[in-house]
């Protein structure tokens, strides 16, 4: 039985990944690259965005402006402050909550920890956030989830993860840590489901409601 739950916050704890992608569209736009919102998250939902320049400058043969990461926090951090929501239910989901909890993310923790003000999450969470800044690699790497391990004294294989990317996912099967998918705020939740199935996740939910039966079915 585990003994702690790790929560992936972009598109698990908050709705933010379509505003990710959109400020990533209009990035790609301004480069000489045309992608839909849903091309974007296709291809990068999940990956930290230094996984982002890299992979477009190697397919696209471009440069990337040199400040392009600072213009991406600036533009997220002004949609977050507009548009961000906490994912339906899940502040009644953590406040019923008895298992301790924390959150591995591939996203710099100040932007998780705006996320977190903005969605009112911080009481849930305080500081306990492992981000890929605290690690050799990203996500798929296992490395954010080993560390966040860690840090709760536990074993990977005492963690539950909560995980909505295909590269989340794969970072929490390879740390040993058993993983439940979450589908709930993915525009393309089939083909989702079957992807988090293949790569390891023992069940697939795509409400918050059914966290607690999930719980007890890993």
């Amino acid at each position: 039985m585990f003994k702690h739950i790790i929560f992936d916050c972009d598109g698990v704890l908050v709705d933010s990944e379509p505003l990710s992608m959109e400020v990533d569209r209009d990035i790609l736009a301004e480069n000489g690259i045309a992608m839909t919102v849903e091309e974007v998250g296709a291809q990068f939902i999940g990956l930290t965005f230094e996984d982002f320049i890299r992979k477009i400058e190697t397919d696209y043969r471009i440069k990337l402006p040199a400040d392009v990461t600072e213009d991406k926090n600036r533009r997220l951090l002004d949609l977050y402050e507009r548009k961000l929501k906490p994912a339906p239910g899940i502040h009644d989901i953590l406040a019923r909550m008895a298992t301790p909890t924390s959150v591995a993310s591939n996203s710099p923790r100040h932007r998780v920890e705006a996320a977190f003000r903005i969605a009112g999450l911080t009481p849930f969470f305080g500081s306990r956030i492992t981000t890929f800044e605290d690690v050799a690699q990203g996500k798929p790497a296992p490395d954010v989830y080993v560390e966040a391990a860690r840090r709760a004294g536990l074993a990977p294989a005492a963690c539950l993860a909560i995980e909505d990317s295909r590269a989340g996912v794969a970072s929490a099967v390879a740390a040993g840590c058993p993983v439940i998918g979450f589908t709930g705020l993915a525009h393309d939740g089939d083909a989702l489901e079957q992807a988090l199935l293949r790569l390891g996740a023992r069940k697939v939910i795509a409400r918050h409601a059914d966290l607690p039966a999930a719980f007890a079915a890993v």
